[in-house]
């Protein structure tokens, strides 16, 4: 489904550019530079986000360091013993 949508973006963004490019040849307009620029961004979004979508799936499994409960054994006969497994 990722792909769908980073193939999507490349061909509406692609488009974009041939639509401004061809404006830009018969005259200079305000409105054709920002396509351009809006299309050439967004191309530039599309082709550099799926470099980072595999390290924003495994962040999003595990963001951070562990919690103080997680780097103790076993936190929870800690707890019974009535201790703060928090607390060195």
């Amino acid at each position: 489904m990722r792909s769908v949508k980073v193939i999507v973006a490349i061909l509406l963004s692609t488009s974009g550019i041939i639509i401004a490019a061809q404006s830009l040849s018969q005259a200079l307009q305000v409105w054709a530079l920002l396509l351009l620029a809006l299309s050439l961004t967004s191309l530039l979004l599309a082709l550099i986000a799926p470099l980072f979508i595999k390290r924003m799936r495994d962040g999003r499994k595990r963001s951070g360091l562990p919690s103080r409960y997680e780097r103790e054994k076993d936190p929870w006969r800690a707890l019974s013993a009535g201790e703060d497994p928090t607390e060195r």
